[in-house]
């Protein structure tokens, strides 16, 4: 699936209940949220049981909660027919590019959380990509990634922007091969 689809399902959704908050819009869609106990290592996971929705998420997770539930928003919006045949997703690391699904999930999350306006509006203020993720109060990967696409989508250019270059170490202790799947 293209990520110019998934921008404008995003903004179709925004534009049709004038929200970007991840918890209303999994209510206004009929999705049943689970609070689970705490867990080590699961931040959230999508199924979908008898035709029902869901999306579980520790009680635990914390300042990461808005982002894994627009992640786990994006499972249901773009692979739910993946679930309704058997599949579930569920990350114990949001920020996971080795598997197109959560890297498609990942693109939703950051068009859902963070508008083209403010991007637009604060990026040639900001003095980094560090202080732009802490003015508009998202995760520093979520806002690169936002970049990303918005410059892929020619709707950003970065070159005519006064703006910084985004720090390109924010993953560089990232270990794909540490993950623990069997945690989960």
């Amino acid at each position: 699936m293209s990520n110019k689809w998934i921008y404008d399902k995003v903004n179709s959704l925004v534009k049709k209940y004038q929200t970007r908050d991840p918890e209303e819009l999994i209510k206004l869609l009929n999705i049943n949220l689970i609070y689970m106990n705490p867990t080590k290592t699961l931040l959230g996971m999508y199924r979908v049981i008898l035709k029902n929705r869901f999306i579980f998420i520790p009680n635990n997770v914390g300042s990461l909660k808005k982002t894994v539930l627009a992640h786990e928003l994006g499972h249901d919006q773009l692979h739910r027919q993946e679930c309704i045949k058997g599949a579930s997703f569920h990350e114990s690391r949001i920020f996971n590019p080795t598997n197109i699904y959560e890297m498609e999930a990942n693109v939703f999350a950051a068009h859902l959380l963070i508008s083209d306006e403010d991007i637009i509006s604060m990026i040639k203020y900001a003095q980094s990509d560090r202080e732009l993720a802490y003015e508009i109060g998202v995760d520093l990967n979520l806002l690169n990634l936002k970049i990303s696409e918005m410059a892929k989508m020619n709707l950003l250019d970065i070159n005519q922007q006064n703006s910084f270059v985004p720090d390109s170490t924010f993953l560089k202790d990232y270990k794909p091969l540490d993950d623990d799947w069997n945690d989960i």
